[in-house]
């Protein structure tokens, strides 16, 4: 990473930060502290461990997306490629995104994987994500809606977008010429700048595996339901880790407020803001609770808790996949 690019992130970082920061201070600190220390141990203990099984869920979906192609993977790798993943969502300008390129590439390293079924299997996993995620907000803007809750329209236009991209990515990529077309100008740019030449027949090779083999995984629909309703199950095993955080500070918040207020911050979370979306869809997630009538003091500590939880533990525990998977190659 150059100086320029450490600067930014620092500066991205600090404004995060800044933002959370700012809000503890107008919730008030004494009181935010007061709340903090009552937390209960074992039950935020046991809020970790559900973050653990969520990613063990996501670890078993991607295998069984692997198996329906014929494919093994050491569950053990897969678990470090997920925490790997995590970590590189949590310092990228969005909450959700941005490591599937990473895993799809260590994945076919670590376990000589061809890359066409590597990268596809990234990319249905993203697809069952972005429909899991657009049916639960879709819910949420009903909701929404039939109560009169103020912003339903530019939630609407967030989720229309997400949905447009995510039909226009896989067409992109399931057209029969459209990506070698974008392939062969990305080719003639890089050549012209790097002054290397690419193989573009292996190129071309790529890209029709990869369409090959998603197109196999689409006439396997039958055996695509266990991925389904693994990506169902972590959704809601992530939405009731927030529920169990808030319980461990003594507070039971309502399902319709906890679920709401989970997708509306992962809505704004997914427009490219700062790392992490820090500070954004915390200040989105606080303004929501109080909505419901959740104390301000209460709504801001179980939104730091879901940060320590969702962000810290995470980004630490991914960095130290990344870093036991980059020994594994070199070895």
């Amino acid at each position: 990473m150059g100086l320029r690019k450490k600067i930014v992130t620092f500066l991205l970082y600090f404004l995060g930060l800044t933002i959370i920061l700012a809000i503890i201070i107008h919730v008030g600190i004494t009181e935010v502290v007061s709340v903090l220390l009552s937390t209960d141990p074992l039950i935020f203990l046991l809020a970790v461990l559900l973050y653990f099984l969520g990613c063990y869920i996501l670890t078993l979906r991607w295998k069984t997306i692997l198996s329906i192609s014929n494919c093994r993977a050491s569950s053990k790798n897969l678990f470090l490629l997920i925490m790997m993943g995590q970590f590189i969502n949590n310092i990228t300008p969005s909450m959700k995104g941005g490591s599937e390129p990473f895993r799809a590439y260590y994945l076919s390293k670590l376990e000589n994987i061809p890359k066409s079924i590597s990268f596809s299997s990234v990319i249905v996993e993203r697809v069952l994500d972005t429909v899991a995620f657009l049916v639960l907000s879709l819910l949420v803007i009903l909701y929404f809606l039939i109560e009169g809750i103020p912003l339903v329209e530019e939630l609407v236009v967030v989720w229309l977008l997400i949905g447009v991209l995510m039909v226009i990515s896989v067409y992109i990529i399931m057209h029969r010429s459209l990506p070698y077309k974008v392939a062969s100008k990305l080719i003639r740019i890089i050549s012209y700048v790097s002054s290397k030449n690419i193989p573009e027949k292996e190129i071309y090779k790529s890209i029709e595996d990869l369409q090959q083999n998603i197109l196999f995984l689409h006439n396997n629909r039958k055996k695509m339901v266990m991925p389904f309703i693994l990506t169902f199950l972590w959704w809601f095993l992530d939405i009731f880790k927030n529920y169990i955080l808030f319980l461990s500070i003594g507070y039971r918040v309502s399902p319709i407020a906890l679920s709401s207020t989970y997708l509306v911050s992962l809505l704004v979370g997914i427009l490219p803001t700062l790392p992490g979306s820090l500070g954004v869809s915390d200040a989105v997630s606080i303004t929501l609770y109080s909505y419901f009538g959740i104390p301000h003091s209460i709504s801001t500590t179980g939104t730091l808790l879901d940060r320590v939880v969702s962000y810290l533990i995470p980004t630490l525990f991914g960095f130290v996949a990344y870093y036991i998977i980059r020994r594994k190659l070199k070895k």
